[in-house]
């Protein structure tokens, strides 16, 4: 069996977006072919990882704006690689993967197509503009899906009542390697120092893009109502924003309270530096910062949106109600940072609730999931 994985970028290296996919597809004996965009991958490093996986890899040039130039390339770039080979099964995701792989894989009469939705760009609350023009392309698109898969609970009942898919499956995230972050172990000072971090200071954490989805000015702005010199923010990740974000640290007299250290490898080391994870994005489909944390026993401060909710409500953890609801904020991380016993307790349920999670459990789903597309591939080839 060949299957193809459809994503717009690959990341510098394989990692946890499509780990459980490659892992359930070679445990299958499946021919392994990601099709994505690597202009951002690092090269080396990148080709290693796809020997030790035993996959190969085809660049795609996609854009991840839906209406960039870049996209009729890929489009045919990706309709070739499909009339080329002769693969059993495509794997879609992101919103322009899910887009051209269905109608590239439609062209080509793939015999089985999944599509993953990380999380749809309508949702409750979503803006208008969204609505008109994600859901219609979701709608149609679904006629051409045989198995939809659905990372949170709002997706998974609105996908089983509005879309067309043949089969609609509920698989939470892509996975975590749970041992990793739950057992690393760390000089919490050696570290600290290695970022600029006070020993005795309390570390608020957040993983991710310095973009405007991923909200990090709202923290940003709590620290200077928090007005607690011993309270530092470290944002591991890098973005368009970052020049933005450090002049608000500076006009809002934080500037020596905030950390940007850029695109990091060593995650689950800052994980037990930490005190607090921040979580203050304004919309995911099931976050995997928040299930990392989680595994390594943090206390989370988030914005109750879809996905997060998700993961948190069964785990005891507080949520900010509104994302951009800077004094909630602050008085969540107060309260935090005045008790080591609760930061301690919240950590542990997290750590506890995290274990679902598991990148072997997501394997195993997924495995099903291949497996069913095996029988319809075959039935199609007779």
């Amino acid at each position: 069996m060949r299957l193809l994985y459809v994503t717009s970028l690959s990341g510098k290296r394989i990692n946890g977006f499509m780990r459980s996919a490659i892992i359930a597809a070679k445990s299958l004996g499946f021919e392994f072919t990601m099709a994505c965009n690597t202009d951002m991958a690092d090269k080396a490093g990148y080709e290693q990882d796809c020997k030790e996986y035993g996959i190969e890899t085809a660049h795609i040039d996609f854009d991840r704006n839906p209406l960039g130039k870049k996209n009729k390339i890929a489009y045919q770039q990706l309709n070739k690689l499909m009339s080329e080979r002769e693969f059993d099964i495509v794997h879609c995701n992101t919103p322009i993967g899910g887009v051209l792989g269905r109608i590239c894989a439609k062209k080509n009469k793939i015999p089985a197509v999944i599509y993953q939705a990380h999380g749809f760009h309508f949702w409750k609350g979503a803006p208008l503009q969204n609505w008109l023009f994600y859901y219609p392309v979701e709608k149609l698109l679904s006629h051409w899906t045989d198995v939809l898969i659905t990372i949170n609970k709002e997706d998974y009942k609105r996908a089983k009542k509005h879309m067309h898919a043949k089969q609609v499956e509920y698989v939470p995230g892509v996975g975590i390697d749970f041992k990793r972050f739950a057992e690393t172990q760390v000089d919490r000072a050696a570290k600290r120092k290695e970022i600029g971090i006070p020993e005795d200071a309390i570390l608020l954490l957040s993983v991710g893009e310095l973009i405007e989805r991923k909200n990090h000015a709202s923290v940003i702005r709590s620290l200077a109502e928090l007005n607690e010199k011993r309270v530092h923010y470290v944002i591991a990740g890098m973005g368009p924003l970052k020049d933005s974000l450090t002049a608000l640290a500076i006009s809002s007299g934080v500037e020596k309270q905030v950390h940007l250290i850029g695109f990091r490898q060593d995650v689950a080391e800052l994980f037990k530096a930490a005190d607090v994870f921040v979580f203050p994005s304004h919309q995911e489909g099931l976050p995997m910062a928040v299930m990392e944390a989680m595994a390594a026993g943090l206390p989370i401060v988030a914005s109750a949106i879809r996905g997060t909710i998700d993961l948190l409500e069964n785990s005891d953890n507080p949520l900010v109600a509104d994302s951009n609801d800077v004094g909630d904020y602050a008085k969540k991380i107060k309260s935090l940072c005045a008790s080591d016993y609760l930061r301690v307790k919240i950590g542990q349920n997290n750590q506890k609730a995290a274990a679902k999670y598991n990148t072997l459990e997501i394997v195993e789903q997924m495995m099903s999931i291949y497996k069913r597309c095996i029988l319809q591939a075959e039935k199609q080839v007779k």
